[in-house]
């Protein structure tokens, strides 16, 4: 596999200044083993808890594994599994061998998985064999492409087809070292995320541009070996991979994780493991929230809740500043992960009036259309820089020059403002993404899939408010003549093609002809406009 590379210069300049450190991640976390072996570094929802002497161990019995199947340093190992201690487990085995970790959420469809494989051109796949309602085992059984199809897979539990090995197999495995000589600058993870192309991205992160941005995010927050950090959010996704997994364990922390989201389960998880922050989407604060206050319980030892993937509405952390709970507002992109941060000494009401201001390292800048900066007020294309940025997304050379630009500036695709005491502001966004509950729908590829359902002429995805979600897809579709759709037929037409449950529209509206340009554009904010007006003319 080809990986990007970091650019010399830059590289050259963040170890002269001391961001990068020549730090591995394995190499961190074993340290912290090393120092308190016995300490508990990971309980989950199942009641387990899992030392750092177990972790280590089940780590190293992983990577014996993996190199018997002549998987070796550099390749791509993507794992699809929940909130549970096997899954660090692997990642940290994957990580010792020195090959790439893909974590990919559970949420994926079938084709999302299909297409991360094949991307990554991964050595191995581990699966739960059943979780929620999916069954994993039949999902990978369906996959058709050969070279994917005969993937080794490792799965947890079963399902309802005999695929793979059992992971028991592999934690009985002869335990092997480190590999030695994993570099600093080798790729560590491959992210995937959604923007305005019609597939995933995959974001390349190496140790150093990771361990950076924790550093940096736990000396800004004051997160230490003493922390215990409660992750609801996927582990499969940026912020529970890097800020879940990767911060805690490297600062020798414990993580409590939870696999199956309600308000109720977290409040109370929480209070039993004394949890000291947590980090997650508004649909988490709001759930938590709300079930403090049905309980009438507290979390005396929860110190920072961060909130971030959407705008942070000011009536939701006034309430839960209310119940006692401290909100942080914390912006940031896969390919930049959070960057911004409302600081623990900043004023409560920043919570709902910014979104934070720069971790130390990283800057951020306001450009405007010819890419030269603006004064703070003004409003353009939020850009940062720094040791955490990604160094390119896997094999989309074009794609990496379009979003990351030569002097290492990454564009987000997103609007805001630099305020006077240097907070930053996001206020819109350029990119055709809906944020539904914290997870980026790529517009154009769920409209891909729904041109080509054969009863549709033309599709517009567009997002509506929700309370809780933040915001929800809406396709808006003209029909072939004498056709028919029901939403429920869409959902059925987009199940069967693989596509994540969380990517399907939640509405649906069949409309004569979509509003154009004079080159045939369509206009999607007359299509909002219209769905707004429906709504309010439909109330009583």
């Amino acid at each position: 596999m080809h990986f990007p590379e970091p650019d010399r210069e830059r590289a050259r300049q963040y170890y002269a200044a001391g961001y990068w450190r020549g730090d591995t991640i394995p190499g961190l976390i074993e340290r912290a083993a090393t120092a308190n072996p016995a300490k508990v570094a990971i309980r989950d929802a199942s009641g387990a808890a899992i030392s750092y002497r177990d972790l280590v161990a089940h780590a190293a019995a992983t990577t014996g594994y993996l190199a018997g199947l002549g998987i070796g340093r550099g390749d791509i190992v993507t794992a699809c599994l929940p909130n549970w201690w096997q899954t660090v487990a692997v990642y940290l085995g994957v990580l010792r061998l020195g090959a790439v970790v893909n974590p990919v959420p559970t949420a994926y469809g079938r084709a999302d998985l299909e297409f991360a494989l094949a991307k990554c051109r991964s050595k191995a796949l581990f699966i739960p064999g059943h979780f929620r309602s999916v069954d994993f085992t039949e999902m990978v059984a369906a996959i058709s492409t050969a070279d994917i199809r005969d993937l080794p897979i490792i799965r947890i539990g079963d399902g309802a087809k005999d695929v793979g090995v059992p992971l028991a197999d592999v934690l009985a495995h002869a335990p092997a070292p480190m590999t030695p000589g994993i570099s600093a600058d080798d790729p560590a993870a491959v992210l995937f995320t959604s923007g305005t192309e019609s597939r995933p991205k995959g974001a390349v992160h190496t140790h150093n541009t990771i361990v950076f941005g924790e550093r940096a995010m736990a000396s800004a927050l004051a997160i230490d070996a003493n922390d215990i950090a409660f992750m609801a959010s996927p582990i499969s996704h940026a912020t529970g991979f890097l800020h879940g997994v990767v911060m805690t364990l490297m600062t020798g922390g414990t993580l409590s994780l939870l696999d199956i989201f309600s308000g109720e389960a977290a409040a109370r998880q929480m209070r039993e493991h004394r949890c000291s922050w947590t980090m997650g989407a508004t649909p988490f604060l709001a759930d938590i929230s709300g079930a403090i206050a049905a309980i009438g319980t507290s979390l005396p030892d929860l110190r920072y809740f961060l909130c971030g993937g959407a705008p942070v509405p000011e009536p939701l952390v006034r309430r839960a500043t209310g119940l006692g709970l401290r909100v942080l507002s914390i912006y940031g992109a896969t390919e930049s992960p959070p960057h911004t941060v409302v600081h623990p000494q900043d004023p409560i009401e920043n919570a709902w009036l910014c979104d934070g201001r720069p971790l130390a390292g990283i800057e951020v800048m306001i450009t405007g259309e010819d890419g030269q900066p603006l004064p703070a007020g003004e409003i353009g294309e939020e850009r940062s820089r720094g040791p955490n940025t990604f160094i390119g997304y896997l094999g989309e050379p074009q794609l990496t020059a379009k979003d990351f630009d030569a002097v290492g500036w990454y564009r987000s695709g997103d609007l805001g403002r630099l305020l006077p005491d240097g907070s930053l502001r996001i206020v819109g966004r350029l990119k055709d993404i809906i944020i539904r509950g914290g997870q980026n729908i790529s517009v154009r590829e769920v409209e891909d899939y729904l041109l080509g359902h054969p009863s549709v002429r033309a599709a517009a995805l567009v997002a509506i408010p929700h309370p809780r979600l933040g915001e929800t897809a809406c396709a808006v579709l003209v029909l072939k003549p004498g056709c028919t759709l029901t939403l429920d037929e869409v959902s059925g037409y987009l199940e069967g093609r693989g596509v994540a449950r969380f990517k399907m529209p939640e509405r649906l509206e069949v409309w004569p002809s979509l509003p154009t340009t004079p080159s045939g554009k369509i206009q999607k904010f007359l299509i909002r406009q219209k769905l707004n007006e429906t709504k309010d003319a439909s109330k009583p």
